[in-house]
């Protein structure tokens, strides 16, 4: 047993050695691809542009980190998972396996999520939660909205960018995917304005990375059934699942056996969450 500690911690070792300057490569790429840097300007664009104007429900204006930061963010990882010939001359100094280079493109996710961070406390300075904009919920919950619809999307489009890029070769797969997710969260929102007491249509509306949970009525703001406690917790178990979808690729032997296996588990932990999600909160409460 101590000879095969003595053999796994060198390699454990020599793992993070390579790791980081993969890491670190991938990381300036993505903070100088343009996409990203659209996505950026575009977000402080319209925060200053928004800055001052009077909303009647927070969901008018907390979606657009989601689509640049989150949407234009998984663009981006996108192309970048599949142009890897601008990486050789790192890649090729050490024998490196596919997982390894996967794992290092889940890096960039950092990135924007820093930027998610800085867009919500910006966006606290503009619409503070004493803001009769965001409903009946309480301060933790109106925390945990923006946090879910700002920060969380930030992180998991990258994430799910690098996984699309790993299983998927069509050029335009990240922007086909970024209209079917606009697409979906647009028609279950109307369903649920249709039936906002319904829990299956609580479960198609949260059955995505993004969604609203308020909307402003002739009797106040309505906040929608939900719990966006769970919703976090659902979104959170997207991200891990879209890492181990893009780690799976290339995986051999063992390591693809444990992918497999988190895999199941994470995606037990999803269902469980989004049931969560969709039964607790607020069942169509109204502020006035």
């Amino acid at each position: 047993m101590t000879a095969a500690l003595e053999v796994s911690r060198p390699e454990a070792v020599a793992r993070r050695a390579t790791l980081v300057p993969l890491a670190a490569r991938e990381l300036r790429r993505f903070v100088l691809n343009p996409v990203f840097l659209f996505a950026v300007v575009m977000t402080l664009w319209v925060a200053w542009s928004r800055a001052g104007a009077t909303v009647t429900e927070i969901d008018e204006v907390n979606g657009y980190p989601a689509v640049f930061l989150g949407g234009f963010g998984m663009m981006a990882a996108y192309w970048l998972s599949r142009s890897m010939r601008a990486s050789e001359p790192v890649a090729g100094v050490t024998p490196v396996t596919r997982p390894a280079r996967t794992a290092a493109l889940c890096w960039v996710a950092i990135v924007p999520f820093l930027c998610g961070i800085l867009a919500l406390l910006g966006f606290l300075r503009t619409y503070p939660l004493s803001d009769a904009a965001y409903g009946p919920f309480s301060p933790s919950a109106r925390i945990a909205v923006l946090v879910g619809q700002i920060v969380v999307p930030a992180l998991g489009g990258p994430l799910l960018g690098v996984a699309l890029g790993r299983w998927v070769r069509f050029p335009g797969a990240a922007f086909v995917l970024f209209l079917v997710i606009f697409g979906w969260v647009q028609l279950v929102t109307i369903l649920t304005i249709s039936r906002p007491d319904s829990a299956p249509i609580a479960v198609l509306r949260l059955f995505s990375p993004f969604a609203f949970f308020t909307l402003h009525a002739d009797a106040g703001v309505t906040a929608w059934r939900g719990s966006p406690w769970f919703f976090i917790g659902w979104q959170l178990a997207l991200c891990a699942i879209a890492v181990l979808v893009a780690l799976l690729r290339g995986a051999e032997g063992r390591v693809r056996t444990r992918i497999i296996r988190a895999l199941a588990i994470t995606g037990a932990a999803a269902v469980i969450l989004l049931v969560l999600a969709a039964t607790g909160g607020f069942t169509h409460a109204v502020a006035a």
